[in-house]
């Protein structure tokens, strides 16, 4: 059975409110993260986001919200970087297309079932698409000391002039920089890393969540 090294968060405000994460960095499985009650759950939550069987390595632990590890403080690689673009660009596509099937109904149906950690208020298909852009333009770069910029009025405008101002930044970005700040320690591996998982783990609960709507209505 293959093994996979693993890096390990715990304490932080993630899917609940303290919690535990678990990622893994390679290529291969770039943007894959577990996430969990504890390590223990995380570790398994990442194996279902694998799919298949593996044996996971704990490589490195922290603690604390908003950290990060010593493997992201390494430069990254111009393959994680292609990698990090290439996620991106397959998600945003995805998720565009799916609020673009979505009825106004739909995309403002709250389910009222649906359990979040108490610091997310992105509980509708709508608010979820306004939180993706948010996150990218408006938190994971600007902690990084890359620029913010002012929302766009529409939302579908708004992920498509986001997901060009991303892009653009990716792209030129140091390979090597790392911030410490009130916002905790961020460096380029940490965000790329973060930029391809978000979207993804966003739009699998956003499917869930419109099949529902879809099933209720």
């Amino acid at each position: 059975m293959p093994s996979v090294s693993v890096y390990v968060e715990n304490g932080v405000a993630m899917a609940s409110d303290q919690g535990s994460a678990a990622w893994a960095l390679d290529l291969w499985l770039w943007g894959c993260c577990g996430q969990g009650s504890d390590e223990g759950s995380a570790l398994v939550d990442l194996e279902r986001v694998i799919g298949r069987q593996i044996t996971l390595v704990v490589a490195e632990r922290i603690s604390g919200d908003e950290r990060a590890f010593a493997r992201d403080r390494l430069p990254c690689t111009e393959s994680e970087r292609r990698r990090t673009l290439s996620i991106l660009a397959e998600t945003r596509s995805r998720t565009i297309n799916l609020l673009k099937s979505c009825s106004s109904t739909e995309l403002d149906w709250d389910d009222p079932g649906r359990v979040l950690p108490r610091y997310a208020d992105w509980r509708t298909l709508r608010q979820m698409g306004w939180h993706i852009a948010d996150t990218e333009s408006r938190y994971y770069l600007p902690c990084l000391g890359l620029g913010d910029r002012e929302p766009a009025r529409e939302l579908l405008q708004e992920l498509e002039l986001s997901a060009d101002h991303v892009r653009r930044t990716v792209q030129t970005m140091p390979a090597a920089l790392v911030v410490e700040a009130e916002q905790g320690v961020w460096t380029t591996v940490k965000v790329l890393r973060r930029l391809a998982w978000h979207e993804r783990s966003e739009l699998t609960a956003m499917r869930a969540i419109l099949a529902k709507a879809r099933t209720v209505g």
